[in-house]
């Protein structure tokens, strides 16, 4: 089987009062109090989606990337930095990085509102 090396992309955003952590990658999610939580929670789910998939032999089952309103929200987002690393090493799969933004409805105003010349 193919070795699959993927950067993900990350788009925060808060929904009912708690933080949301989306892949754009694999269209998983995880939540928490902060995002810091929120970030875990969707490791947690990329590391289960990626077990299951490789054990049962069906890789396609991983690769479903987010809705484009999702990833409209990462492009209009704001970079931002989260603490702790994001690695993993499942057979065949490798993930050494990732890229976190963050989205509130300010920052897609603001872009909306920028004036190019």
């Amino acid at each position: 089987m193919k070795t699959f090396r993927i950067p993900l992309r990350v788009i925060f955003y808060r929904e009912d009062g708690s933080w949301v952590a989306h892949c754009l990658e694999f269209d998983l999610c995880g939540d928490g109090a902060s995002k810091e939580e929120a970030r875990r929670s969707m490791f947690d789910s990329v590391k289960t989606q990626a077990r299951e998939s490789f054990h049962h032999n069906n890789p396609r089952n991983l690769f479903t990337p987010a809705s484009s309103e999702v990833q409209e929200k990462f492009f209009a987002g704001k970079h931002t930095t989260i603490q702790g690393e994001m690695k993993l090493t499942i057979e065949p799969l490798i993930i050494e990085e990732a890229e976190y933004r963050e989205y509130s409805d300010e920052s897609a105003d603001a872009s909306r509102n920028a004036v190019t010349t």
